[in-house]
C-alpha cells in the first residue's frame, strides 16, 4: 500500500485483549500504531472511547490519503466490557477495570455534550434510543421470520478465480 500510495486507513481496533489475554502480554509492541513505521507509513493512537477524537482522527488520516500520500494506519484504542464470546468467564481482569473503562463509555460521552451543548434534549435522546431499539427488535423479528436461504446461495458473491482476468500461476 506504500509502495503504490494507496488511498487506505488501516484501523487496529485495540479493546486491550486478545481474546483473555492482555495485549501487555501478547505483543513486545505495545504502540501498535507504530508497526506502520517499518513501512514508512504515518499512523497514530486515538482514544476509541472518545466520540470526537475518532472524528478528529479519521478526517486527517482521510486528508492525508486523499491528498495522495498514501495509506495511513490509526489504532484505536478502545475497551470490550464484555468477554470474547458467551462462554468466557472474564477471569483475566477484575470487575474494578471493567467498572473503571465504563466511566468513560463513548456513549454516555456522547449524550452529556449533546445534552451540555444543548444539542438535543432529554426527551429528543430517549425517542432516538426508543426508535433504535424499535429497528433492532423489527430486524431480529424479519431475520427469525424469514425462511432460510437456499443451499446455492453459498456461493453468492464470492471470490472465483475464474471470475477474474488476472493470469494464474
Amino acid at each position: 500500500a506504500m509502495t503504490w500510495k494507496l488511498p487506505v486507513i488501516f484501523i487496529i481496533e485495540n479493546n486491550q485483549y486478545a481474546m483473555g489475554t492482555s495485549v501487555e502480554r501478547t505483543s513486545n509492541v505495545q504502540e501498535l500504531y507504530t508497526l506502520g513505521e517499518s513501512y514508512d507509513m504515518p499512523g497514530e493512537p486515538v482514544d476509541g472511547m472518545k466520540c470526537e477524537a475518532v472524528h478528529d482522527a479519521i478526517t486527517k488520516a482521510a486528508a492525508h490519503c486523499r491528498a495522495g500520500n498514501g495509506p495511513y494506519l490509526l489504532e484505536i484504542n478502545t475497551y470490550r466490557y464484555r468477554g470474547h464470546s458467551m462462554s468466557d468467564p472474564q477471569k483475566y481482569r477484575t470487575k474494578e477495570e471493567v467498572e473503571e473503562y465504563k466511566k468513560q463509555d463513548p456513549i454516555e460521552g456522547v449524550r452529556a455534550t449533546l445534552l451540555a451543548k444543548k444539542w438535543a434534549t432529554e426527551a429528543e435522546l430517549d425517542a432516538m434510543d426508543a426508535a433504535a431499539k424499535k429497528e433492532v427488535e423489527e430486524a431480529v423479528k424479519f431475520a427469525e421470520e424469514s425462511p432460510s436461504p437456499a443451499p446455492g446461495e453459498l456461493w453468492t458473491d464470492v471470490y472465483k478465480q475464474e471470475d477474474y482476468p488476472f493470469e494464474k500461476d
